[in-house]
C-alpha cells in the first residue's frame, strides 16, 4: 500500500517516516509527487481540519492519504489558539512571535489557571472508498511564566508546556521521559493496526 503524507513540515514528516514502519506500507511525500497546491483550513475543529486536507490531496493524487490537525489549547483562553494555532498571529507570524503572545496573554494569571494541552487528530482518507479513520492525542500540562530556552523549528508551543510531573517543559524532556509521551508515536501503532486489512491485501 502506498500512503501519501499530506503535510511539508519537516519535522511531521520525519516522525511518520519513523513510526510508520510496515513491510507492506510504502510512504510518499507531496515533494516526491512534485504537488505544491495547499487546502484552505476552514474547519472548525481538529477533526475536521485533518479530514478535509486529507481528502484535497487524495482526492487528487487518487492516493490514500495521511493528514493531521493540532495545536495548542489553553483553557484560561478558552481553548485558543486551538484550530488557529498556527495561523492566528497571521501567516508572517514566527515561533517566537507565537510563544510571546501566548506569555503576554496570560501575564498575572495565576498557576492553576494556566492548564493547557498539545492535542492533535491524525486522519487517513480513500478516495476509492471514500472512507476515512482517524486517531488522536494530546499532552496535559501548565504554562510556565517563562519559556524554556530550547526550540524546535515547527513545533513552537513545546517550550511553553511545562509538564509537572517531569519538572519541565516538554521541549526539555530527556529521551526515555520523551518515548513515555511521544503522543505522534502512540497514535501511528494505533494507525498501523487500523490500516492492518489494507496493508494485508
Amino acid at each position: 500500500m502506498t500512503l501519501l503524507l499530506g503535510t511539508t513540515n519537516q519535522a511531521k514528516i520525519s516522525d511518520y517516516k519513523r513510526f510508520l514502519m510496515h513491510a507492506n506500507l510504502e510512504l510518499v511525500t507531496l515533494m516526491d509527487l512534485g504537488f505544491s497546491v495547499e487546502p484552505l483550513e476552514i474547519g472548525q475543529t481538529f477533526e475536521e481540519n485533518a479530514l478535509q486536507k486529507a481528502r484535497f490531496y487524495a482526492e487528487r493524487t487518487e492516493y490514500p492519504t495521511l493528514a493531521d490537525d493540532g495545536g495548542f489549547e489553553v483553557d484560561f483562553l478558552d481553548g485558543r489558539p486551538g484550530v488557529e494555532s498556527n495561523r492566528w498571529l497571521g501567516p508572517s507570524a514566527t515561533d517566537e512571535d507565537k510563544i510571546n503572545k501566548i506569555l503576554e496573554l496570560l501575564e498575572g494569571v495565576p498557576e492553576m489557571q494556566r492548564t493547557a494541552r498539545l492535542r492533535f487528530v491524525a486522519t487517513v482518507y480513500f478516495p476509492v472508498e471514500k472512507e476515512s479513520m482517524n486517531v488522536s492525542g494530546k499532552i496535559e500540562g501548565i504554562v510556565p511564566e517563562k519559556p524554556s530556552d530550547k526550540r524546535v523549528t515547527g513545533f513552537p508551543y513545546r517550550p511553553i508546556l511545562f509538564l509537572p510531573k517531569y519538572g519541565k517543559c516538554l521541549v526539555d524532556l530527556d529521551e526515555a521521559e520523551a518515548e513515555e509521551l511521544k503522543y505522534r508515536q502512540k497514535a501511528c501503532k494505533e494507525l498501523l493496526l487500523k490500516l492492518e486489512p489494507y496493508l494485508n491485501e
